[in-house]
């Protein structure tokens, strides 16, 4: 059950589910559900599917409900043990077990670990009635396996059955783990006030609406393999976003992939190759250190480097950030240490690549879409790092989403560190980076790679073929979600269906289009 307030009354929402085999629908929107319920649904219970229908009402307990009921139990328990010459040994042994039990869950709902649910369930039988008692002690059988208290009842009369339905009758006391084998859906539901249309749970059908900027970091990983509708979902989300939240938008695009979907909302192409910059210019929320690690970091993969030049070119940078000196003093500064180390790195300052060093850098206000389609492939990772550095450089009024696809080429080892920091630093400015790539075991290689998944909020999977077992167990996926990725994930002609997280919420997520969406991004989708 979730209250919530409206003006100076209070409304109360109950959940209610019907589940028939391993479908599962739900009979009321729902908004949210405090509390978390696993993925370990599954039914054992036997007979045809279609003539048994189970319908389900599950609530939270309050605080002085839950206590209430712990402190009653743990003495009326107790009391019984100490009559124990009245009892059975066997009953006095399952006091005793009990009492363990109590006392367990009290310290699991006092760490906050535990909370205490009531859960009303109805099942619907259609068998003939000399099947009845026999379907009936499966289910209670069933039902008792898994650890909970069965009031069993019978519902003969519509009118009570309805009662039940709208949660007014007493059912079963459980606990989480228990419930989650009976309770078909996963952590919650996203109802943000504000919040953007992602699509829908493919398990209850609620909708999702997710506004981004109230977690901790809004930062989105999207993988999958090519073809399977990654791009399709970005582009439609993005343009929900821009039309909801009215962010600022800026693309890093590899591929040429988001020409459609930038045109559609007036945005503005760059082509990084013909324009001047310098790359060594201070950005003015990085410390030294950080500023350093970043121009490094480009240097690196622009030229083969060994530790003695980098070692040489760290000190330079140095002595230029701690004294803000010029691009002249950094030049002497390289040369006096190392003729050797400055004649690799010349071009960048009076060679063919002068240009990212004799200019001024760009600010690239408003929504930008950076073209790289032109980018021979080796230089791929420096243009991709030069462009997050201009974009996080010119940072923006109010909220702005950069979208990196192809996010794999900076997962290197001289690129990954800036994509982390520039991560972390994107939090407390308004920014959201959303990588796309094409697996995620491309980010379980080290530990800057696995901070950028730890530092993304929302994390949507689509088809992956291989899943290795750092990604079993960091997303914690069990046989039946790892079966979804590799058969079922991605798009299939209609629809996405994409495994979806987000803090306090895992779903399977479906997102559907119409014609007029699909003319903004003018393009069918793929991955």
């Amino acid at each position: 059950m979730t209250s919530f307030r409206i003006g100076k009354g209070s409304t109360v929402q109950k959940e209610f589910y019907f589940s028939n085999g391993n479908s599962a629908k739900s009979y009321i929107c729902m908004k949210d559900i405090p509390f978390e319920i696993t993925t370990k649904f599954r039914s054992t219970v036997t007979g045809e599917k279609n003539q048994v229908a189970q319908m389900v009402s599950i609530r939270p307990m309050g605080e002085d409900v839950t206590w209430n009921l712990i402190t009653r139990e743990i003495g009326r328990r107790t009391l019984n043990l100490v009559n124990y010459d009245r009892m059975l040994d066997r009953n006095m042994e399952s006091e005793k077990m009990s009492l363990e039990n109590i006392h367990n869950m009290k310290e699991e709902v006092a760490a906050g670990r535990s909370k205490m649910l009531k859960l009303s369930l109805a099942y619907i039988v259609t068998s003939p009635r000399e099947q009845l008692m026999p379907l009936k002690k499966e289910i209670i059988s069933h039902l008792r396996k898994n650890g909970i208290k069965v009031e069993s009842k019978r519902f003969s009369d519509v009118k009570t059955r309805n009662r039940m339905i709208r949660g007014e009758n007493e059912g079963i006391f459980t606990d989480p783990d228990s419930a989650s084998y009976l309770i078909p859906v996963n952590k919650g539901y996203i109802f943000h006030d504000k919040g953007t249309f992602y699509g829908h749970c493919e398990i209850s059908g609620a909708p999702i609406f997710m506004d981004r900027s109230l977690y901790p970091s809004s930062h989105e990983l999207v993988l999958g393999m090519t073809g399977f509708g990654k791009s399709f979902f970005v582009k439609i989300t993005m343009l929900r976003e821009k039309l909801t939240r009215k962010i600022s938008l800026k693309i890093i695009d590899p591929l040429g992939e988001y020409e459609g979907l930038n045109r559609s909302i007036g945005g503005t192409d760059i082509d990084l190759l013909n324009i001047e910059m310098n790359l060594f210019e201070k950005v003015e929320f990085l410390t030294v250190k950080e500023n350093v690690d970043r121009a490094l970091s480009l240097l690196i993969t622009l030229f083969d480097l060994n530790n003695e030049d980098k070692g040489i070119i760290d000190t330079a940078l140095t002595s230029l950030y701690e004294k803000n000196e010029s691009l002249e003093y950094l030049k002497s500064a390289i040369r006096s240490l190392s003729q050797d180390t400055y004649n690799r790195v010349s071009p960048i300052f009076e060679g063919s690549l002068k240009m990212f060093s004799a200019g001024r850098n760009p600010m690239l206000d408003g929504d930008i879409r950076i073209d790289l389609r032109n980018v021979p492939k080796k230089l791929l990772s420096f243009y991709m790092l030069l462009s997050l550095d201009l974009l996080m450089r010119s940072g923006g009024k109010g909220s702005t989403n950069i979208v990196i696809d192809e996010a794999h080429y900076l997962l290197e080892d001289n690129a990954v560190g800036s994509v982390e920091r520039y991560l972390r630093h994107a939090r407390h400015s308004g920014i959201s980076l959303i990588l796309i790539s094409q697996s995620s075991n491309d980010f379980l290689k080290n530990r800057s790679s696995i901070a950028i998944m730890e530092n993304c909020s929302i994390h949507v999977l689509f088809r992956h073929q291989v899943l290795s077992e750092e990604m079993v167990k960091f997303y914690s996926l069990d046989d039946g979600l790892s079966n979804f990725l590799k058969v079922e994930a991605g798009f299939n002609g209609k629809f996405s269906l994409g495994l979806f997280y987000a803090p306090g919420f895992r779903t399977i997520i479906r997102v559907q289009s119409n014609a007029e969406e699909m003319k903004k991004i003018d393009e069918i989708p793929e991955g």
